[in-house]
C-alpha cells in the first residue's frame, strides 16, 4: 500500500525567458545527396528580434555506421533577413537513417542568460 503525501505541493513556474526564446528558433533537418556525397543538414531559423547563439550537436546512425558532429552558430535577428537562418551541415556516409539532434540556445550579447535545450530524433527512411 502506497501512503499519501500530505499538504500541499508547488508546481515548477515555467521560465518566462526560456518559453519566449523557444517561441523564436524554428529548426528542420534532412538528409541530402550530391553527387557521392551525402550530408545531413540542420536549419536554424530566428523569428525574434534578438541575436542568439546556438550549439547544435547532431548524432546520425545509418547503415554504414555512426557520425556524430557539433557546431556553434550565431543567429541575427529576424529583421537582418537571410542572416537569420543557419544551416548545420554534416557530412554523413548514407542519405537516410536515424538521427537525434539537439540544440542548445540562448541570447546572445545579453547580461542575463536566457537558454533552452532542444531534442529531437528524426527517422527518415
Amino acid at each position: 500500500m502506497l501512503a499519501k503525501a500530505e499538504g500541499p505541493t508547488l508546481a515548477p513556474k515555467p521560465d518566462q525567458a526560456n518559453s519566449a526564446l523557444n517561441v523564436c528558433i524554428s529548426d528542420t533537418a534532412n538528409f541530402k545527396a550530391e553527387g557521392q556525397h551525402a550530408f545531413f543538414i540542420v536549419v536554424l531559423e530566428n523569428k525574434c528580434e534578438q541575436r542568439v547563439k546556438c550549439e547544435v550537436y547532431a548524432n546520425i546512425r545509418t547503415a554504414r555506421g555512426r557520425t556524430r558532429g557539433h557546431s556553434t552558430v550565431v543567429l541575427a535577428a529576424r529583421s537582418a533577413g537571410a542572416e537569420a537562418m543557419k544551416l548545420y551541415t554534416l557530412r554523413v556516409k548514407v542519405a537516410g537513417g536515424m538521427a537525434q539532434v539537439e540544440h542548445n540556445c540562448k541570447v546572445f550579447g545579453a547580461s542575463e542568460i536566457m537558454q533552452f535545450p532542444a531534442y529531437g530524433a528524426i527517422m527518415i527512411h
